[in-house]
């Protein structure tokens, strides 16, 4: 088994864009229902089998939050900059 993580980045349609959280560069495009009841932006935790198949995926409550308040925080500082 591998697990790792991933930010949800997108919905479109029946499918979800994952940007893995070292590497956001490297994507992964799943069926939407794999990733419910997960929202755009939440930080999952996502377990592949030996062959790669998705096991199962899991809302990371407590890393979403401080990673939404940490942008948070950066937009106040560039809105403060900008005046």
């Amino acid at each position: 088994m591998n697990i790792k993580k991933y930010t949800l980045d997108q919905i479109e349609g029946n499918k979800a864009t994952l940007l893995l959280r070292s590497n956001e560069s490297e994507e992964l495009i799943v069926d939407k229902d794999i990733v419910l009841p997960a929202e755009e932006g939440d930080i999952l935790e996502v377990t592949f089998s030996e062959t790669n198949k998705i096991l199962s995926t899991k809302v990371l409550a407590k890393e979403t939050t401080a990673a939404k308040q940490k942008a948070n925080d950066l937009l106040q500082k560039l809105i403060k900059k900008s005046k």
